[in-house]
């Protein structure tokens, strides 16, 4: 249990701000009604419940909402874990605020009959916590998420294992509200829980500092190399700290599992990730990914699939890093699923078959085999980006969609060039910034049986106007006491006519 509670919501790589309501479905409480859910989670032998629909979870909760009406004989602990069981699962189904409400009603109950500290409080704080968050309620979530987490304290120690679902929540709520440092200090926590519970060099100790270095690595990329000096020194500490627990996992399942793991993969896929993001030695990085290469043509049960893969793994980290490797490198994904004839094999020596494809120019090939068309490595799309829009802003301005759509030609290499303006409607400093971020991007070059061919293509880099702060009107001027008011002929008839009060 304590492997599966550290693991259900640590490794969950880049979308780590981003969550939904399954999670919740751990948290129901062991009940008479939901027995079925527990048996089917133990037939597929594993301690997570099984997933349901929206449908099921909203009929589920209808009716062990009717059925508490009458039991009101029964324990009323018993009978808030059962509403508590009510507002999770109207949770999970979407139903946020009949959860919140059935909820808290339960939490009610429960203090009345325990105290603020009662370990059976846990699970409902969490449950109560993780509704907050999906409704962006960020300070009650936090609320919750610590009490519950200040109970797991109290009963099972300060490095307890049942806390660590509560700090990965507190993650999402620190990144969703801007507090990184917050988000760090709480990972950080996790791994040293994990370095608690389980024996140095373990396997699942490696897979934790793994998933622990991807997300400092993610933190890291978020800080731009032209930061202040403070905010530049946290980025390099952030990935030389993601880097050493990335060796220090390859080295403990090397010692375990051999140079030649499956375990490896995981690892090294992560660190050329963290090596391409820091930007400085390419090395680092065509390494990881020739070592995850070797592993692949090393593993006898490995498929065409996977080993293509792997290639065109590495040849598109030759192009991100500019090697003039990666052309081999495409050539050899293909040939792994088109190998050559074998008549052909024997009257060519294995090299000089290898050079001359190399060398084989596109022109030479069949025009009805197969080609590709370039994929966009980096970055990984061209978002949306905010400019100040400097045109009359009226109807028709608010509606229009502003972008720079762009030609050039992708060169074998996978650089654009010969850049093109080809439509725009934002300020010019916009459209020289698109063309030297399509400069500075990379692609997978187009390929014809392996071999790259220069191509000609378009892109769209599409803009958002920034929002315009409206200037608050200006109060109406207090009037002078001093001065009298003018009166209308009219009203001054009216008042005449009107008696004076008593």
């Amino acid at each position: 249990m304590m492997i599966q509670i550290i693991f259900t919501l640590l490794l969950i790589g880049p979308a780590l701000a981003n969550a939904n309501s399954t999670p919740i479905l751990d948290l129901l409480y062991n009940t008479d009604d939901l027995a079925f859910l527990s048996a089917s989670a133990a037939d597929k032998d594993h301690q997570t419940m099984p997933v349901l629909t929206d449908a099921q979870a909203r009929s589920l909760a209808v009716d062990l909402n009717d059925s508490l009406s009458g039991d009101g004989g029964s324990d009323p602990i018993y009978l808030a874990k059962r509403l508590a069981n009510v507002g999770m699962l109207q949770t999970y189904a979407g139903d946020l605020p009949e959860g919140d409400q059935s909820l808290r009603a339960a939490l009610a109950r429960l203090n009345q009959s325990q105290g603020l500290f009662d370990p059976q409080l846990t699970r409902l704080l969490s449950a109560i916590g993780i509704n907050a968050f999906l409704r962006e309620d960020y300070d009650t979530a936090e609320d919750h998420f610590r009490w519950s987490q200040n109970i797991q304290h109290r009963s099972h120690g300060l490095f307890a294992t049942q806390q660590t679902a509560n700090l990965n929540w507190l993650t999402r709520i620190y990144l969703n509200t801007n507090e990184s440092q917050a988000a760090d200090i709480a990972q950080r926590y996790v791994l040293r829980i994990a370095k608690q519970a389980f024996p140095a060099g373990s396997a699942e100790l490696s897979e934790i500092k793994i998933g622990i270095a991807s997300y400092l690595g993610q933190r890291a990329k978020t800080i731009s190399p032209f930061a202040e000096d403070l905010d530049r020194l946290l980025r390099q500490t952030l990935y030389t700290d993601a880097l050493e627990l990335l060796d220090q996992a390859i080295l403990d399942i090397t010692a375990t599992k051999g140079r030649y793991a499956v375990e490896l993969i995981d690892a090294l896929e992560t660190k050329a990730r963290i090596h391409s993001w820091r930007g400085r030695d390419s090395r680092p990085q065509e390494e990881a990914l020739e070592k995850i290469l070797a592993i692949v043509e090393q593993r006898p049960e490995t498929t065409p699939a996977e080993l293509t893969d792997a290639w065109l793994a590495l040849a598109d980290g030759y192009i991100l890093t500019g090697n003039k490797k990666a052309l081999p490198a495409y050539r050899a994904a293909w040939q792994v699923v088109n190998p050559a004839p074998a008549a052909k094999a024997v009257e060519t020596p294995a090299a000089e078959r290898q050079a001359s494809a190399d060398l084989e120019p596109a022109s030479q090939l069949d025009p009805a085999s197969t080609a590709t068309e370039p994929v966009l490595l980096w970055p990984a799309a061209y978002q949306a980006i905010y400019f100040n829009r400097v045109i009359p802003d009226d109807d028709a301005s608010q509606a229009a969609e502003y972008g720079v759509e762009l030609r050039f030609t992708v060169s074998k290499q996978g650089r654009p060039k010969r850049i093109t303006v080809l439509n725009r409607n934002v300020p010019s400093r916009e459209v020289r910034w698109t063309r030297s971020m399509v400069l500075g991007s990379r692609y997978r070059p187009a390929l014809r049986d392996g071999i790259a061919e220069e191509v000609e293509m378009t892109a769209r880099q599409p803009f958002i106007p920034r929002p315009v702060a409206v200037a608050p009107a200006e109060p109406a001027a207090e009037p002078d006491p001093s001065q009298k008011a003018p009166v209308s002929e009219n009203a001054a008839a009216e008042a005449e006519k009107t008696p004076p009060s008593p």
